[in-house]
């Protein structure tokens, strides 16, 4: 065999090529169990054969003299072992598109093609040259990968399940040029719009990189689901929509009332719709971070943390900042977070907590999609207040949706406490689904926990009903349109309690956390969109703003959440703020919500789908259907333009193009800020930064009250107050503009 070949050294220890491979084979046995769609799904039965080959060889590379002496001295190397590594291809005793195929997968398992091409392309004199030099490099140690090829027989039996063998390899000249032969002929086929087989080709780079991530990071095998969720969930009686969701297979719609077990019933669906291995991934989408969080920490809490996985823009600093309560110092507190996170991206745990944007990103070509996709194969997908989305966002997650369904075999779960029927319709009719779960009418009827009434004037001309029901010790819920009214009016009501407290989405980070942590210690709350979705928070009484009738559904959902206070009362104010419509542009929906409003009383549950299907009935209208309708045409062609081993920048670009935030710190921060940035405590310093709109931000860039020039983030030369958060209209008093120069 020769001397010993590395694969990975670190401050940690060394790795082996042939220990290293195992690991790697440990997680496509793995795989293979919790992923036995992906045969039919690709069509070729000896998919994870070809898989077998691709790991077999992915790190033959390694075997350069040149990245051995990297990893004993730490000097830089210069090359790619992927693209030696891919000449193994000579090897393989299948069809040249099958080996082509495997070819690209080691090649790309880093890199993707075209940011190889401008590098270590072979099609070039030079780069020929500079192949052949390196392709040289393993003359030395070409007696250990020949023993490596002589074990195939015994790992594919023990990996695999079945015995094969490869073709023994006498000198380097046996060995390929895949790059010229594979790669060359892939891209002209990309740039000619030729590329067959999509799906194989998906598969082996996806799972081919997530066998060597895993085992990189010390894991030979993906996580399995609970083996039998009615043993958790084990409740002396379900409800109807929980019997009904335990029984469903397939893909459903679920309505029922907020505090109504929607959890519950969804989780149970997902096992009644798992394999015979609980190898299908679960994907619970959530629209806002603090519900995501929230929801993890409960799924954790239920599963166990090794089976939950966060994923959302912020999720690092959630996870750093969980590991800091613990007791871990700051940079033990950073690795833990990481790695934690890393591992949450990968396919490994088999619940994830996330955004719809964590799914949309990788049709975007974002963040080595193949794995994602691949990972998805099969998947559980529950979709929570899915209601919550504008018509743009909606139709690019009926879209993903669907193509997921019809080409990768998923099921999906929308639930809302409050669907209107045209987005019922929509979804079903598009994902064809033929399955409603809801509760009777007899069993909504029972259900009566809100007295609405609708108040004329304003919050602040009703500000004295709201003090006496904070004098009288009540736990009072106030939800504004704005962030602006929402500070406007915590400041005129905070002094009537020492319980009180302020959220929305212009607090940093580290203030934000402590409100959310204290949620419970708070008799009054002033908040804005933010408490509309999964926070679990129980008030007595509800006074809001104006607002669609399913954003104020939600509202009443934080109000007398179980039932038990018999009915609590909920107040609507009439008027709103001037600036309510740049938050619901259609307020035509506002005015009717109201108007059906004030017929009632009391509001059962079995009343609030026909008031939202009145408010609803005409569907998306005008501007909001054409946005919908150019939202789909647009992302459909999106998904024509991805191809595996490729990464288009266009793509990428077009799909953060869809975020309408920017991060700043305000200016009183700063200091502290770049002490943090200085100090490399990168997770400290993102406890300072804000989001606030890109329509905000080129505001106060216009005003001179922005600082970004010399900086990767913006300053903000606003208020900041702790208890209100960014105020955006009060430049900071004690700098002027003119003292920093762009």
């Amino acid at each position: 065999m020769g001397k010993k070949i590395l694969a990975k050294s670190s401050e940690y220890g060394e790795e082996t090529l042939i220990q290293h491979t195992q690991k790697a084979l440990n997680v496509l046995k793995s795989l293979k169990e919790a992923y036995p769609e992906v045969l039919e799904i690709c069509g070729d039965e000896k998919f994870y054969e070809y898989l077998f080959a691709a790991i077999f060889l992915h790190d033959f590379g390694k075997a350069a003299e040149g990245f051995q002496k990297m990893l004993k001295e730490a000097k830089p190397w210069g090359y790619r072992h992927e693209i030696i590594s891919a000449g193994f291809i000579s090897c393989l005793p299948y069809s040249e598109d099958v080996k082509k195929d495997i070819a690209l997968a080691i090649i790309t398992h880093h890199k993707d093609l075209y940011e190889l091409q401008e590098g270590y392309s072979t099609l070039t004199p030079p780069g020929k040259d500079n192949y052949i030099k390196r392709l040289k490099e393993l003359e030395k140690n070409i007696s250990y990968l020949q023993f490596m090829l002589d074990k195939v027989p015994e790992w594919s039996k023990e990996f695999l399940g079945y015995e094969i063998s490869l073709n023994q390899i006498k000198s380097i000249e046996e060995i390929e040029d895949a790059f010229c032969w594979a790669a060359k002929e892939y891209l002209n086929d990309y740039e000619d719009k030729k590329i067959t087989n999509e799906k194989r080709k998906l598969f082996l780079r996806g799972f081919l990189t997530a066998c060597d991530h895993l085992s990189s990071a010390s894991q030979e095998e993906v996580v399995k689901a609970v083996s039998n969720m009615k043993e958790i969930f084990k409740f002396p009686v379900y409800r109807d929509t929980q019997l009904k969701a335990m029984s469903t297979k397939g893909s459903a719609v679920l309505i029922a009332p907020t505090g109504y077990g929607k959890t519950e019933a969804s989780l149970l669906w997902s096992d009644n719709n798992q394999n015979e291995v609980k190898g299908k991934r679960i994907f619970y989408l959530l629209p806002y971070t603090a519900s995501i969080n929230a929801m993890y920490n409960r799924f954790k809490d239920t599963f166990g943390d090794d089976r939950v996985a966060l994923l959302h823009g912020k999720a690092v600093y959630f996870l750093y900042k969980e590991f800091t309560k613990s007791g871990e110092d700051y940079f033990s507190a950073v690795t833990k977070a990481k790695t934690k996170y890393n591992l949450s991206q990968k396919i490994f745990k088999p619940y994830k907590v996330l955004t719809p944007f964590q799914i949309l990103k990788h049709f975007f070509g974002v963040g080595g999609f193949e794995q994602h996709i691949g990972e998805m194969t099969g998947g559980l997908f529950i979709l929570d207040e899915v209601h919550s989305y504008d018509p743009h966002t909606t139709a690019l997650i009926l879209e993903s949706l669907k193509y997921l369904k019809e080409e990768y075999k998923v099921e999906v779960l929308i639930m809302s406490a409050t669907l209107p029927k045209f987005l019922k319709e929509l979804f079903m009719k598009e994902l064809n689904i033929g399955c409603l779960i809801e509760p009777s009418k007899e069993e909504l009827k029972k259900i009566a926990r809100h007295k609405v009434s609708v108040i004329e004037g304003d919050v602040f001309s009703n500000i004295g009903k709201i003090i006496k029901d904070t004098k009288e010790n009540k736990n009072v819920l106030v939800v504004c349109n704005t962030v602006g009214h929402a500070q406007k009016v915590y400041s005129e009501l905070k002094e009537y309690t020492d319980k009180s407290a302020l959220l929305h989405s212009r607090f940093i980070l580290k203030d934000r956390e402590k409100i959310e942590q204290n949620l419970d210690n708070v008799q009054l709350l002033v908040g804005t969109q933010a408490i509309e979705v999964s926070l679990d928070i129980d008030f007595d009484a509800l006074y809001t703003e104006p607002a669609p009738i399913d954003a104020l559904i939600q509202r009443f959902g934080r109000v007398n959440r179980k039932g038990y206070k018999g009915v609590s009362p909920v107040y609507i104010f009439s008027q709103g703020s001037e600036v309510d419509k740049n938050v619901y542009k259609n307020q035509q929906v506002v005015s009717k919500t109201l108007e059906l409003l004030r017929e009632w009383d009391i509001l059962s549950e079995d009343l609030i789908q026909n008031l939202v299907d009145e408010v609803y009935k005409e569907g998306y209208v005008g501007k909001d259907y054409e946005e919908f309708i150019r939202a789909k045409e647009s992302f459909r062609n999106v998904i024509k333009q991805l191809y595996p081993f490729i990464e288009t920048k266009h793509l990428k670009e077009e799909f953060y193009e869809l975020f309408d935030n920017r991060e700043v710190v305000p200016y009183v921060f700063k200091e502290e800020y770049l002490e943090k940035v200085k100090n490399k405590e990168y997770f400290e310093a993102t406890g300072y930064i804000v989001g606030i709109s890109q329509r905000r931000y080129i505001a106060l860039k216009k005003q001179n009250l922005i600082e970004d020039q010399d900086y990767n983030i913006g300053f903000a030369y606003c208020e900041y107050d702790k208890d209100l958060g960014l105020l955006i209209d009060k430049p900071y008093s004690n700098i002027f503009a003119d003292d920093f120069q762009y």
